[in-house]
Formats: structure tokens, sequence, C-alpha cells
């Protein structure tokens, strides 16, 4: 057969997980061949996966996914090793459960796809694979890319550093090869990507989350803006409160005043076009007090919004 697509690959992968996490016990491998007849991430309805084949993939999902699968031999059974870190980990929840969805409505005979919604994500999510490769081995990456007011794409070299999900898009975090600042770069923007010989070294004292840490979104503009603790008065009147407090805008959120028909919260974060856009999104029911500016930024916009409501 011919090497497999990277979207059919991860399908694999998903398959080996859900089943494993829904047999905690584990399965030997006639058990699980016997899950793959009859699954329908079996793409070209194979009877089995070889086994060897089998292992490469448990050693890929230990590689892209830090989720170890292991083989007790005295049972010849296979299990995840702490299959509950999966769900402590938002990323791989995520992960798994958006793909298994999006695999039911795609396979299903038609009567979940009436029942449930999701929210849709453009093209990108074949270079995910490829991406998470080139960071794991260290490797650049060549791409076609894009950018909305382009009218053609552009050939970039890349250094591969972290990617993020923001608003139903993916993300790759970068720098040019030679360049100095990392940049943003949108997956459903890259029309075409290859995985370089050349090698890059990762900084080992910073991470996605140490680079995001004080972040709305996907802009770090550390150049254009300070950290600044924002004060938002929030009104209760259609129990906005208890919805802010549930789903916090920022892990950095704080509740520092409690009535009963407004709190005040505070972030502490760069205000950035995307948390402007955010706040923006809650109408009447956010106002930002403090700091100053940032409040005299927000009027403009309402400002100019309010300009062409009246024409």
């Amino acid at each position: 057969m011919a090497r497999l697509s990277t979207v059919v690959q991860l399908r694999r992968y998903f398959f080996i997980l859900e089943t494993l996490l829904s047999h905690r016990q584990g399965l030997d491998y006639n058990e699980m061949m016997e899950e793959w007849r009859h699954s329908s991430y079996n793409d070209f309805e194979e009877e089995v996966i070889p086994k060897r084949t089998l292992s490469g993939y448990f050693r890929e999902i230990e590689s892209l996914f830090q989720i170890t699968i292991s083989y007790d031999a005295h049972r010849r059974r296979y299990f995840l090793v702490n299959p509950d870190e999966i769900y402590d980990d938002t990323f791989k929840k995520r992960m798994l459960s958006g793909f298994a969805v999006n695999n039911i409505l795609n396979n299903g005979n038609g009567e979940l796809r009436n029942r449930i919604m999701t929210e849709n994500i453009p093209s990108g999510e074949e270079y995910l694979i490829k991406i998470l490769n080139a960071m794991k081995s260290k490797k650049c990456i060549t791409v076609m890319y894009q950018k909305f007011y382009d009218k053609e794409a552009k050939k970039q070299q890349l250094e591969p550093y972290f990617l993020k999900l923001f608003h139903q898009r993916w993300y790759v975090v970068a720098k040019t090869v030679g360049g100095d600042k990392l940049r943003v770069y949108a997956l459903d923007r890259i029309k075409d990507l290859t995985i370089d010989s050349q090698t890059f070294s990762c900084p080992k004292n910073i991470d996605v989350h140490t680079y995001f840490i004080d972040c709305f979104g996907i802009e770090h503009n550390t150049d254009d803006y300070d950290v600044e603790d924002i004060k938002l008065k929030v009104y209760n009147a259609h129990n906005k409160c208890q919805y802010i407090r549930a789903l916090p805008l920022h892990h950095s959120q704080k509740e520092l005043e409690k009535h009963d028909d407004y709190s005040i919260f505070q972030v502490t974060v760069y205000p950035t076009y995307d948390f402007m856009q955010e706040i923006l999104s809650h109408g009447n029911e956010i106002e930002v007090l403090e700091p100053l500016w940032v409040r005299e930024e927000f009027k403009k916009k309402i400002a100019t919004m309010l300009e062409r409501y009246s024409k």
C-alpha cells in the first residue's frame, strides 16, 4: 500500500487511543483487531494492522503526544500507561474529543450528523502531523505562505517552535531561518509544506505556556505594549458574572469585588487587538475601568461603532 496520508495516520492513532481508553484492562492483539474491523476509522476496510506496523504507531503516539502504550507479556495485552493523565492534559483531551466527534459525524449513518453541531476549523489540519514531526526532530520546514493581503504565496523557511489552537484556527509560532524574531503563522494560510534536512536548536528556557503567559489569543506584541492589570466591571443582568467565573477570560483572572448586580474582575495581559475584540464581543455586559488609556481606546472603538450605526 502506498504511504498513508498524514490525516489517515492521525485517524489510526486516535483509533488506538480511543480503543485503549475504553478498555482500561487492556486488549490482546486479536481483540484490538476485532475492534479495528468494525471501526469507522478503518478507511480501507482492512482485516488487520500488522503487529510491526502497530508497534510503530505506538512509538509515534508516544513521541508526538507523550502518551505511553505498554505490553504486558504475561497477559499478552496492550494497555495505556496512566490513562488518567490524558484527561488531566487540556491539549490531549481536546485533541482526542474533537477528533472523536468529527469521526462520528463524518462516518456515521447520518442520524447523529443532524443532532450535533461543531465549530468549523478551516483547512490546515493536514499539516499538523508534519509540523509536529518537524518540531520533534528539530528540523526546519519550508512553506508556501499567503497572507490575506498578499496576492501570491511566498516561500519561507521556518524553525517551528510552538503550535497553538485559537478561535477555530491552528497557528505555528516559528522563526525564519537566519531571523531573530518569532512570528505567528496560521495553518490555513499555508499552501504547501515540506520538512527540510536542515536542523535548528530550540531554546530550552522557553515553552509555549511561558511564551503566551501574558497574552490573550495569538498576538505577542511585546514591542508595542506593556503588560497591564486591566480592571473590568462585569454586569450581572444575564448572569454574566457566573459565566466569567466558570469560563475565565484569562488564567490570571481575579475577582476583586463581588456585588449582587456586578463584580469587578482583573486580568493581567497585553491589551492587544485579540483581547479588545474579546471584550467588545460581550457588548454592554463588560466595562473596562482601568488603566485609563485602555478605557479610552475602547471609547474610541465604541464611538466609531455608534457613528456607523447612526447613519
